[in-house]
């Protein structure tokens, strides 16, 4: 049951850009004095992209993610280097603009605590580049995190992050209620600001700049079956096991994991688990860094069950197996 309850965490960790309980006044206090301790959810020196999340001690998913940027020399060296879940202490203030979230202009970066992981072992080699973006106005991609009520969106165009400002309330109204995962074909104007990383805007919601195509909450409870590649979420600071799931991939290149478990039957959840991990170990030699996560397209796994999307922040929508034979693994030559 423990490892279910932990599992269960992984899975509804929010990547919403929204804050509950966080004192935004007090946080800066901190940054300007003692600083604040936080773990990186993202980092691509590429694309000068680096977010560190802060929790609230007393509440996991009270959280909120604060890009970071800095104008010392030194300092942007050392962000080149971070890594995702890395515990680092930072100084700084909040930077004014225009932003809906707040960003952080840092004067200290101090290593906290050290993260090593299977994935450091294998180079992830991006497919998709960001300034492709600026030769074009629309473009179809999952939504990686929403926040402030629909002010801002967060894409991912392959396997890149893109921030979006939505500044219209038609358009606000519309965000705030789209999932995580979500596929939409999105219209945009690229930003002049900031330089990097690179910003999108939307275009006016007379042109109508979402469409959805493909809301993940309206399948949940009902049956759904899914084959996709075998990934692996190698254990983290939020889940002490590794974690399977399928790998989909979009025509248009961005890709969805489901990932795959039972939370009525600790037994069954152990089977899945134990099952895959199984055909996983004894395919080691095709395995390939996919960003966050660990990926083996020799592997095809075939699941059906039950959708289960829960929350708006959902890391992942899931497949709850009802039965360890709702499962199988082809091996791919």
């Amino acid at each position: 049951m423990k490892l279910i309850i932990q599992f269960l965490v992984f899975s509804l960790t929010l990547v919403t850009l929204a804050h509950a309980e966080i004192n935004l006044v007090e946080l800066e206090a901190k940054l300007k004095g003692e600083g604040v301790t936080g773990e990186i959810h993202g980092a691509n020196e590429d694309s000068k992209l680096f977010v560190l999340t802060v929790r609230n001690p007393t509440d996991f998913f009270d959280n909120i993610q604060l890009p970071l940027t800095s104008d010392s020399p030194e300092i942007l060296a050392s962000l080149a280097q971070i890594k995702r879940h890395q515990f680092y202490t930072v100084k700084g203030e909040f930077i004014t603009n225009k932003a809906p979230i707040k960003h952080i202009n840092l004067s200290s970066l101090v290593l906290a605590k050290d993260y090593h992981s299977e994935i450091d072992q294998l180079a992830h080699q991006y497919k998709g580049n960001t300034s492709e973006l600026k030769n074009m106005t629309e473009f179809t991609g999952r939504v990686h995190a929403i926040g402030e009520e629909g002010k801002m969106l967060v894409m991912e165009y392959i396997d890149r992050i893109v921030p979006v400002f939505v500044s219209e309330p038609a358009s606000q109204n519309m965000v705030k209620n789209l999932y995580r995962g979500d596929l939409i074909k999105l219209k945009y104007k690229t930003r002049t600001e900031p330089e990097a990383p690179l910003h999108l805007g939307l275009q006016p919601s007379s042109n109508n700049p979402i469409f959805v195509l493909e809301s993940l909450v309206k399948s949940h409870g009902s049956p759904i079956e899914k084959s996709g590649y075998l990934i692996k979420f190698p254990k983290s600071p939020q889940i002490n096991t590794n974690i399977y799931a399928l790998l989909v991939e979009d025509i248009g290149g961005t890709t969805i994991q489901y990932t795959l478990t039972n939370f009525e039957s600790p037994v069954l959840f152990k089977q899945i688990r134990e099952k895959l991990e199984k055909v996983w170990n004894e395919n080691l030699g095709s395995i390939e860094n996919d960003r966050n996560k660990l990926v083996n397209r020799k592997l095809l796994v075939h699941g059906k069950g039950i959708s289960n999307m829960v929350d708006a922040g959902q890391a992942n929508p899931q497949i709850l197996i009802n039965t360890i034979d709702d499962l199988a693994i082809e091996v791919l030559k």
